[in-house]
């Protein structure tokens, strides 16, 4: 089911109806009491009872004992809005209080009042988080003892050399997230991702083990999930979801025979391997209309395809390399349902029936977060959340003292080239840095966006068809990608990156936000990726060492012709060959780093 992006009347409705003051006031209040009550409870039960004086409950039915899935809005006279949300009890493990999630974007910040909410229009800093796999040098699975020393090794080093402290599990056991701080610019963003890329390296050598940077984990195992409650009822959700719909099981059951898999227990959960270069930006103000403006426009454009396309390349799944596809990653995404195209989260305040649908996901037990119950889809009449959906989400659920809103990009994979993430995450910074200007001027009026043609080519909102055409066409030759954009032209990445130049120039140049000349050398270096003058890389040790093709050329082409010089054959099982272009990443990468 689609939901249209809010007009401005409708948001401006809101607005005169709730002042944006107010509604940061109260959540305020609301969560000051909520942390209160956690920190005076001790060992006695939180009754439902105990925050009702300053909440009312979507739905009124509530167990006050234990309490399901829900939303929290404002108790007051008119419109309410909402202050938090409950996640469902499948999710919940420990006190029910903690599963009180904020919800901190604001409805009644708009293009009008958005200078007092939101500051000045400015650069916005962009945090990341990078996802990778671990294997043992004999491709088996790496041993507890092993994910023990690779975790302590990476929080040593990380220490010494002022690499992200904050590493953790992912849905495999073999897997961790490397989370970096928001930080601005190419620069700055390519120290802190040599910076963690090189711990990472550090800490498998050190525990005996290969690194696996790629869109997809590509070697045979069982792929198990995390020793965590946590992860261990996603896992159980997530296989319940998929096995209950019978379009699932037969996408699972060709997937399994594409790429001979033949272990009787992969479950869903265990196939889910794509692997992800996460962004988070920051939305102004917090403003709701701004953050479904800009996953429309960052995320949903030929831009987001784009960014995607310069990051792609696994062409492997479970020990076997495809016979077509130089990335495998939204195939295997699609596996589950939470991994559909969603094409624009729900506003619960300005969309018609959102609030109802919203918490009836959380009411279901079908999302495990805030944002992710946003995430509304519909196929073949039943819902079913986003969560791993192929472009992205609006974050409102963050718990930091600033209580920050961010758009998050998870359309991109992970990517062993630091210089190619840290280009990726500065044009993210940047194209959102044109919607913010866009949306102070034009709030969610799209009529000057279709009027420009420059615009409407960089950052138009494709339609769902369209967007999956661009991504099967990315999966197929990544970077040598024809890209269609919502003008309906064909250009190739070469051609839409310089488009997207002129553009920047002309619309940032006025403002006086950035010294232009950091767009021109951010394109320059994509331009170097793509065109290569002096020589593209040949090699995988080419495109991660070389000093004038280091991340250049088709990184998906490079990681077939390596598993074909291997011995491999396309579309055949071979674990052997798939684990030797491993073993040429992670060598690559230890040379790059001056690891012994």
């Amino acid at each position: 089911m689609a939901f249209p992006l809010p007009d401005n009347a409708t948001v401006l409705a809101f607005a005169r109806e709730q002042d944006w003051q107010h509604i940061d006031e109260t959540r305020e209040k609301f969560l000051e009491y909520l942390s209160s009550i956690r920190n005076k409870r001790g060992s006695h039960p939180v009754l439902y009872n105990m925050i009702r004086h300053f909440s009312q409950a979507f739905y009124e039915d509530e167990d006050v004992e234990a309490p399901d899935g829900n939303v929290l809005l404002s108790r007051q006279a008119g419109r309410p809005f909402v202050l938090a949300t409950i996640l469902g009890k499948r999710f919940q493990q420990g006190p029910w209080l903690d599963y009180v999630k904020p919800y901190n974007l604001n409805p009644a910040v708009n293009h009008q009042n958005i200078h007092e909410a939101g500051g000045q229009l400015a650069l916005r800093p962009v945090g990341v988080e990078l996802e990778v796999g671990t294997v043992a040098p004999d491709g088996s699975e790496p041993s507890a003892e092993a994910l023990d020393r690779f975790s302590e090794a990476y929080v040593t080093h990380a220490q010494r050399t002022g690499a992200a402290l904050d590493i953790s599990p992912e849905l495999c056991i073999y897997q961790a997230e490397v989370v970096s701080p928001p930080l601005f610019g190419y620069a700055k963003l390519l120290r802190a991702t040599e910076l963690n890329l090189a711990t990472l390296v550090y800490a498998a050598h050190k525990a005996d083990l290969l690194l696996q940077a790629i869109s997809v984990y590509p070697t045979e195992t069982d792929f198990a999930t995390s020793h965590s409650h946590k992860v261990e009822t996603i896992a159980i959700f997530l296989n319940e979801i998929n096995e209950s719909r019978p379009a699932q099981r037969r996408y699972v059951d060709a997937l399994r025979a594409r790429y001979a898999i033949s272990r009787g227990e992969a479950r869903p959960a265990n196939l889910l391997r794509f692997q992800g270069f996460h962004m988070h930006v920051d939305i102004a103000g917090r403003s709701e209309a701004l953050g479904l403006l800009s996953y429309m426009l960052n995320l949903g454009s030929a831009s987001g395809c784009a960014s995607a396309a310069l990051l792609k390349g696994g062409p492997f799944m479970d020990g076997c390399c495809d016979p077509e596809l130089l990335c495998v990653r939204e195939t295997v995404r699609a596996i589950s349902i939470t991994g559909h195209y969603v094409g624009l989260p729900l506003s619960p305040h300005l969309q018609e029936g959102a609030l109802e649908r919203h918490a009836h996901l959380l009411r279901a037990n079908l999302a495990n977060g805030t944002a992710r119950a946003l995430l509304y889809g519909e196929e073949d009449g039943e819902p079913f959340s986003g969560m791993h959906n192929m472009l992205g989400r609006v974050r409102p659920d963050l718990e930091s003292p600033k209580r920050v809103c961010t758009l998050e990009n998870t359309g991109t994979p992970s990517n062993p080239s630091p210089e190619r993430l840290a280009a990726v995450a500065n044009d993210y910074q940047l194209s959102q840095l044109v919607i913010e200007h866009y949306f102070r001027r034009y709030g969610t009026n799209l009529d000057a966006l279709y009027a420009d043609p420059d615009l409407l080519d960089v950052f138009g909102p494709l339609s769902p068809e369209a967007f999956q055409r661009n991504i099967r066409e990315s999966d197929l030759r990544c970077t040598d990608m024809v890209l269609e954009t919502a003008s309906g032209a064909h250009m190739s990445l070469v051609e839409f990156y310089e488009k997207k130049r002129r553009l920047l120039k002309r619309l940032l140049s006025p403002l006086n936000v950035i010294d232009t000349r950091d767009v021109d050398s951010l394109y320059d270096r994509i331009y170097h990726f793509l065109v290569a003058p002096n020589g593209a890389a040949n090699t995988i040790d080419d495109f991660i060492n070389h000093p004038t093709r280091r991340a250049t050329g088709n990184w998906g082409r490079l990681l077939r012709d390596a598993y074909l010089e291997a011995g491999g054959t396309l579309g055949a099982k071979n674990p052997e060959a798939v684990l030797a272009v491993v073993r040429q990443i992670h060598q690559a990468l230890l040379r790059r780093c001056e690891i012994a």
